[in-house]
């Protein structure tokens, strides 16, 4: 029965992936989050196999939760709009002579605000924050991306 879910989960994504990721796309506008969007959407639909199998149309199931999904991302963005970084420090440079260190979270370890530092006030490439900190680029741009996350964790915990 197991495989018979599985083919059936494999038939449909391969037949409506493109059409549900260019749907998803045109609601949110970013490939990202439009990829996002899709593999919540088949995760939820591998959760409900059975009741998706059953269903008289399996299509018509993925593009109204794709939509809803969608729809509550939309909501999640208008109430809680995200400030990239690089627009704080493309503001703060332009405009304020507010050093970045003021700006950023106070929790963030020694280490992930020198990264963001470096990165967006002194504004180093990968390459020479990696030589900096002794690593791969690959390694900086993960440190780069954690402290990035860490950071909007931990303004969404302050603003909410």
């Amino acid at each position: 029965m197991t495989a018979r879910y599985d083919t059936f989960l494999q038939t449909l994504y391969e037949n409506n992936y493109e059409k549900m990721l260019k749907f998803s796309y045109r609601m949110l506008g970013t490939r990202a989050d439009a990829q996002d969007l899709m593999h919540e959407t088949f995760l939820l639909a591998l959760y409900h196999q059975t009741k998706l199998y059953n269903h008289p149309n399996p299509e018509g199931w993925l593009m109204k939760t794709l939509r809803n999904l969608a729809l509550n991302e939309q909501r999640r963005i208008q109430n809680h709009p995200v400030v990239s970084i690089e627009s704080i420090a493309n503001t703060m440079g332009s405009e304020h002579d507010t050093p970045l260190d003021l700006l950023l979270p106070k929790q963030l370890s020694k280490e992930e605000r020198e990264i963001l530092i470096w990165r967006y006030e002194q504004q180093l490439e990968y390459k020479d924050i990696a030589d900096r900190l002794g690593i791969s680029e690959a390694g900086c741009r993960s440190r780069v991306s954690r402290a990035i996350a860490h950071c909007k964790d931990f303004v969404e915990v302050f603003t909410d």
